[in-house]
């Protein structure tokens, strides 16, 4: 079964470079929506009830916190992807508290979105599911799950 993903960033390069990275895995990944905001990307993943949502940490209007906030709350099943060109530990450390999965940092988004992606969906079907830590670094990489 495919994994389903939406975007949502309001730079549109970035949401070209996830069409192109998600095309890449074929079927095994699916772009389901797309959001140039936090707004629209609320009501994009209410319809589509994605795997996955993968979201700019700053956005106008519902920025990334907010939306990851809401989304967690409505649907606790989604797993949630920050990505930030902000890779201080200010910025992870706002992304742990919002309940988010994993942080990507734009710098590495190439090379580590699809890597991060398949993790946070690795820990929902093994049932674990632990806090994305503040000192990560430029990665998705998760804390260590407690014992």
């Amino acid at each position: 079964m495919p994994v389903t993903v939406v975007v949502a960033d309001d730079d549109p390069e970035y949401r070209m470079i996830t069409r192109y990275l998600l095309a890449r895995e074929g079927e095994s990944m699916i772009l389901v929506g797309e959001a140039a905001d936090g707004e629209e990307a609320l009501a994009v993943v209410r319809r589509e009830q994605p795997d996955v949502l993968v979201t700019d940490l700053v956005m106008p209007g519902l920025d990334g916190i907010e939306l990851t906030r809401l989304v967690r709350d409505e649907l606790p099943d989604t797993k949630i992807i920050l990505m930030s060109s902000h890779t201080d530990d200010a910025y992870r450390l706002k992304a742990s508290s919002s309940g988010a999965d994993a942080f990507v940092s734009k710098q590495v988004f190439n090379s580590s979105l699809v890597s991060a992606i398949r993790d946070v969906v690795r820990r929902r079907l093994s049932g674990g599911s632990w806090p994305l830590p503040p000192s990560a670094g430029a990665s998705s990489s998760p804390a260590t799950p407690p014992s």
